[in-house]
């Protein structure tokens, strides 16, 4: 997340980027706000709460970033602020987010106002002290867009109202509603009317995670993605999710090469991936194989063993029945382990003989 905020800042804080989102959200793409007429100013803002033992408490907002403009249009003379929150993720907050940075700009404004006010002793009626503003001061107005670099569509409430647990509308017509100023590549048909390389970072995302549509998109636009901005290209890197790799002392990059040897590494990858797996799986097979023979050749050996005793218990039970008696110490021969490869058999002497007879004759 750190990355993509980062990426994205640096991006956007760019004058020409600037100034050309907002003439898309503004004007539709009319080139009015020119790079060379905004003018960096903090985007620090300081809110003041009140907490449990009633002290004061200071709390630092940081907006992305925050330009004064100066449009001249029609004669006319127009003051903004003009404020950029940038998201690389839905923020299911953001209209309570974006209300809160615009409403301490204006509070900033008539804090600031209300001291030269009274530093130039310029008010004059009891509303005028109480309020610290003259009846004809005008504060600048101020837009905040959220330009969105997420790779899926924006699900997000767009509006103060849609974050409220209230459906009567006589009620809802009482609390002001504050909407959001939203730029969402998944929902932009007219990427034509950006003057940016801010377009082309629109075209790919959208057509991010398609194959196809992005096999067509670079081949289409290869002059563009081969000879692209530094920066351009760590947006797209960060926040479409793709491994390319991105030379640190370039400012002009190869989007195509990149995209192509991250594809060839990835190719390479799975080729070694699949060879390992198909070794694995030889060796699992060779010891699988090797392991059946055994259990053949012991299965073997335990079939003569079985044979071997019955002709033993069949012998005895024939002397018994002869009254026979078999003078031997030991009844399996000296090599009886050739046919036992695992254990050795306890030994049959003339004692378990006559018991064995004995039984007989019962």
């Amino acid at each position: 997340m750190r990355k993509k905020d980062i990426a994205t800042k640096k991006y956007m804080s760019d004058n020409v980027r600037f100034a050309d989102v907002f003439n898309y959200a503004i004007y539709g793409g009319r080139q009015i706000i020119k790079h060379d007429m905004l003018k960096e100013i903090s985007a620090e803002e300081l809110l003041l709460t009140e907490g449990e033992n009633g002290k004061l408490i200071t709390r630092d907002r940081v907006r992305d970033l925050e330009k004064m403009c100066v449009i001249k249009k029609s004669g006319n003379i127009v003051y903004m602020l003009l404020g950029i929150e940038n998201a690389s993720n839905v923020h299911y907050a953001q209209p309570v987010r974006n209300g809160l940075y615009d409403f301490m700009g204006y509070a900033d404004q008539v804090e600031r106002k209300s001291k030269e006010n009274r530093r130039k002793d310029n008010l004059s009626s009891g509303s005028e002290f109480l309020s610290g503003l003259k009846k004809e001061d005008k504060m600048a107005g101020i837009i905040t867009l959220t330009v969105y670099f997420g790779d899926r569509p924006w699900d997000g409430p767009r509006s103060l109202h849609e974050m409220l647990s209230i459906d009567d509308k006589e009620i809802l017509k009482l609390i002001p509603d504050y909407r959001i100023n939203l730029i969402d590549p998944h929902e932009i048909n007219n990427s034509e009317k950006f003057m940016s390389d801010f377009r082309y970072i629109i075209e790919f995302m959208k057509a991010s995670g398609d194959k196809e549509k992005m096999n067509y998109l670079l081949k289409e636009k290869h002059s563009v993605y081969s000879n692209m901005e530094r920066d351009a290209m760590v947006v797209i890197r960060e926040c479409a999710n793709i491994n390319i790799k991105i030379e640190e002392k370039e400012e002009k990059q190869d989007m195509c090469k990149a995209i192509d040897d991250m594809m060839n590494d990835a190719r390479m990858s799975g080729e070694a991936l699949g060879e390992a797996r198909g070794e694995a799986r030889g060796e699992a097979r060779g010891r699988e194989a090797e392991r059946k023979i055994m259990q053949k050749e012991l299965d073997e050996k335990q079939n003569r063993l079985d044979k071997y005793e019955k002709e033993i218990e069949e012998l005895i039970e024939m002397a018994g029945l002869l009254k026979v008696e078999l003078k031997f110490i030991e009844l399996y021969p000296k090599n009886a382990k050739e046919f036992v490869p695992i254990h050795t058999l306890e030994p049959v002497s003339y004692t378990h003989l006559r018991a064995h007879e004995t039984r007989g004759n019962l």
